[in-house]
């Protein structure tokens, strides 16, 4: 028989508000103008000030109420400005579906083929690929639009996809993505059309670099012609559609939350802003809370929307507040990180400079835990004197020298970058002679540490790595 029993328990849970700071505090600086606009349009107590308005945030009656919560923008901390460019004409992004649905609609089609043209091209995939097998696409044109397709009927229509620009696109696999490309080049080319028996019949082969198996299996006696379709085939884009969509190419730069600045020989960090707009309380519903409030007779219907608008002013003067301490916070952060790397922001940004340095030892520097350190991190840049780092960058484990010394693991990932960049690519390095060069070179490294670092650094073994005899 269960007994039921009270027991006390002492637990630590995060309120409301500091679940929404430490979600503010993740959000990048480039990305905070919708963070803000997104809060603005949930709370009528809130208003954006576009940037040049300068009319007064609140309304001279309504002052008492908002008067002891600072602006988001603290004096306390350093911003630097970057002012958007109001004269560049900007064009018009478009996505890689819709130059698909472009060419798609060039063709004679049917009806019914416009419409598994659109679902073939919707489900491509980022990198341009459809990933999902034909028989789920007939399925879901059944169920979305009612068709009674067979699987003919839509490999058809992606074969008239694969035909499309850029070469490559909707292929199922990698294998087929460069079988596409190399059957719109020139098929009078010798180098072509050893590639393409390569790609067709030798596949597996080319992928593990077994050379000696491709030469075996099509018969080749002109090695020097197949290292040409070897290299042709490397040429091949292996993902079509990442780099045609405008979307995803944005994605490929780093813009700065934090910039370095030197004055008189000393590094400082400072916030970037890119102002837009800024959050401020809205007078209208303000002076509205003050006359209800004023008014001797209220209702029901009163009382509740003063309740409303005084929860919603809380919630506004919590925010406003919260973004003043998120700059603080963040700027906090980058100066620890600062003082921890100065030699690296200060002598030329060179990797041997980096210090090792986890979050333990920047939460220690700052006062707080190691995980809001990393939520701080995450998603932000800073700009140096000589590029753009990813603050996540900065961070790396200890590597011993023979000196006694500590340095950055990552020293120890370039210098093995740099092994295998100029090592023979006819008798490349094995991980156990990228040991023995490190250790005399002074770094205490094991050999499993290179094979850990050179996976992550997406470099092959030594036997992928081996290039074909002339």
């Amino acid at each position: 028989m269960q007994k039921l029993q009270l027991e006390q328990k002492l637990t630590q849970r995060l309120s409301g508000q500091q679940i929404q700071f430490i979600k503010l505090l993740q959000v990048p600086t480039i990305a905070l103008n919708d963070y803000i606009s997104k809060e603005v349009t949930a709370n009528p107590l809130l208003d954006e000030e576009k940037e040049g308005d300068h009319q007064d945030a609140v309304a001279t009656a309504s002052e008492s109420l908002v008067q002891d919560v600072p602006d988001y923008r603290s004096t306390d901390v350093k911003i630097y400005k970057i002012q958007p460019a109001r004269d560049l004409w900007t064009p018009a992004i478009v996505s890689l579906q819709e130059k698909l649905k472009e060419q798609l609609h060039l063709l004679h089609l049917s009806p019914v083929g416009y419409i598994i043209g659109e679902h073939l091209i919707g489900s491509l995939d980022h990198n341009g690929y459809l990933q999902c097998d034909l028989e789920i696409v007939v399925q879901d044109l059944h169920v979305i639009h009612y068709l009674e397709l067979s699987l003919q009927e839509v490999e058809e229509v992606l074969t008239a996809i694969q035909h499309f620009d850029p070469p490559g696109i909707a292929a199922r696999n990698l294998q087929e993505c460069l079988c596409i490309q190399l059957q719109g080049q020139d098929q009078k080319d010798p180098i072509i059309q050893l590639a393409q028996r390569v790609v067709s019949s030798c596949f597996e082969a080319l992928t593990k670099k077994h050379y000696e198996t491709i030469i075996k299996k099509l018969g080749v006696t002109d090695r020097p012609l197949l290292k040409e379709a070897l290299a042709h085939i490397a040429r091949l884009n292996p993902r079509p559609g990442r780099h045609h969509n405008g979307i995803d190419d944005a994605s490929d730069y780093l813009t700065p939350d934090f910039i370095i600045v030197e004055n008189q020989g000393k590094l400082t960090a400072e916030l970037v802003h890119y102002p837009v707009h800024k959050p401020r309380f809205n007078k209208k519903y303000l002076a509205l809370l003050e006359s209800y409030e004023q008014n001797t007779q209220q209702d029901l219907s009163s009382q509740e929307m003063i309740a409303f608008l005084k929860k919603k002013l809380e919630h506004a003067k919590w925010f406003m507040e919260a973004l003043s301490q998120r700059s603080q916070t963040l700027l906090k952060t980058m100066n620890a990180i600062l003082a921890l790397q100065y030699a690296f922001f200060l002598e030329g940004e060179e990797t041997d400079r980096l210090k090792p340095m986890v979050l333990q030892h920047v939460a220690d520097k700052v006062g707080m835990d190691a995980s809001t350190i990393s939520r701080i991190v995450n998603q932000k840049s800073v700009q140096g004197k000589f590029g753009v780092y990813p603050l996540k960058f900065f961070f790396s484990e200890g590597i011993s020298k023979a000196t006694g010394e500590d340095i950055s693991n990552k020293v120890v990932k370039n210098r093995i970058l740099q092994l295998i960049d100029s090592e023979d690519k006819q008798n490349p390095y094995s991980d156990e002679q990228i040991v023995a060069i490190l250790i005399a070179e002074g770094y205490n490294v094991a050999r499993r540490t290179v094979t850990k670092y050179r996976k992550q650094l997406h470099l092959p073994v030594a036997r992928l790595r081996k290039v074909l005899l002339s």
